[in-house]
C-alpha cells in the first residue's frame, strides 16, 4: 500500500525519477519453500501412476520431503545472489535445479555431485517424473522475468528488520503509545544500532549527564556480550545444528534439545 500510494500520488512525489519496487531476496527465496509445501498439501490426495503402481501424493520418501524442499529453496536463493544484474543467467541456474531433480545435469552448478564428485550417483536425489511435472508450475511462477528483475540487486531487508526490532523492543506494538515515546524509541534505537550501547554516552553528556566509570563498563560489557552472541550464532556448528533442527518433527526437536542440555 505504501508503494502504491507513493508511486501513484498526484501530484507526483518525485518528478525526476521513476519509482520501482525491489524485492527482498530472502523473502523471495522463502516463497519457493512455501509454494512447494503448498503443492504437497494440494496434491496429497491425488493419485499418480509410477512404474505401473498407483501412488498418492507427491510427498514422502523419494519425493518432496521437508529436507528436499529446504535444499531446493537454498539453491534457489543462491542462484539469485550469484547472478546479480544478470536475470537471464539467474533464470537458467534456477531451472537447472528443476532439471537436476529430473535427471538432467547439463546445466548443473558445482553443487551437483556430477560436477565435483565423479564417483557419486548424480541421480540419487532425483524425483519421479510425476513429481517434477507437478512442481514445474512453481518454477514457472518463480522464474518470471518480472519477479527476478526485482531481485537483480541481490540485497535483503534483514538490516531494516533488525533495526525495526530494536525500535519495537523499546516501544512494543502490543500497546498504544504517544508520538513522544515513539520518537524517543526511534532516536535511541538509531544510536545503539549504529554505535552500540556506548553510543549513548555522548548523548548523555550533551544533556549534562556525564557518565561514570561503571556506566562505561556496563555499556562495554553489553556490547561485548551482543557481539559474542552474534559470532556464536554464525559459527559453522551452530548453523549446522539449526539446519538439522529445521527438518525435524516437533517430538524430535524436543529430544534434540534435551540431549544438548544433558551434555
Amino acid at each position: 500500500k505504501s508503494f502504491t500510494s507513493v508511486a501513484n500520488a498526484e501530484p507526483p512525489v518525485y518528478t525526476d525519477v521513476d519509482i520501482a519496487k525491489l524485492e527482498c531476496c530472502g523473502h523471495v527465496q522463502k516463497r519457493m519453500g512455501r509454494h512447494l509445501t503448498n503443492k504437497v498439501n494440494e496434491l496429497k490426495k491425488e493419485t499418480f501412476m509410477h512404474n505401473g503402481k498407483s501412488v498418492r501424493g507427491i510427498g514422502g520418501r523419494g519425493c518432496l520431503t521437508k529436507n528436499s524442499i529446504l535444499k531446493i529453496q537454498g539453491h534457489y536463493g543462491a542462484a539469485i545472489r550469484r547472478n546479480t544484474n544478470n536475470v537471464p543467467q539467474m533464470r537458467r541456474e534456477i531451472w537447472a535445479i528443476w532439471q537436476h531433480r529430473n535427471r538432467d545435469h547439463i546445466n548443473c552448478g558445482d553443487w551437483c555431485p556430477s560436477k565435483n564428485q565423479p564417483a557419486a550417483d548424480p541421480d540419487r536425489n532425483a524425483f519421479p517424473p510425476y513429481v517434477c511435472e507437478a512442481i514445474r508450475p512453481v518454477f514457472e511462477t518463480l522464474t518470471s522475468e518480472t519477479l527476478l528483475s526485482k531481485c537483480a540487486h541481490g540485497g535483503t531487508q534483514n538490516t531494516n528488520e533488525s533495526f525495526h526490532n530494536s525500535i519495537w523492543q523499546r516501544c512494543p506494538k502490543t500497546g498504544f503509545v504517544g508520538r513522544p515515546r515513539l520518537t524517543l524509541a526511534v532516536y535511541d534505537a538509531t544510536v545503539v544500532f549504529n554505535d552500540g550501547e556506548r553510543g549513548r554516552i555522548p548523548t548523555f553528556e550533551n544533556l549534562g549527564m556525564p557518565s561514570g566509570l561503571y556506566t562505561r563498563l556496563c555499556f562495554s560489557e553489553l556490547d561485548r556480550t551482543r557481539i559474542n552472541s552474534a559470532a556464536t550464532k554464525l559459527s559453522p556448528s551452530v548453523r549446522q545444528a539449526r539446519r538439522i533442527v529445521s527438518v525435524m518433527h516437533d517430538k524430535d526437536k524436543e529430544d534434540f534439545y534435551l540431549a544438548g542440555a544433558h551434555e
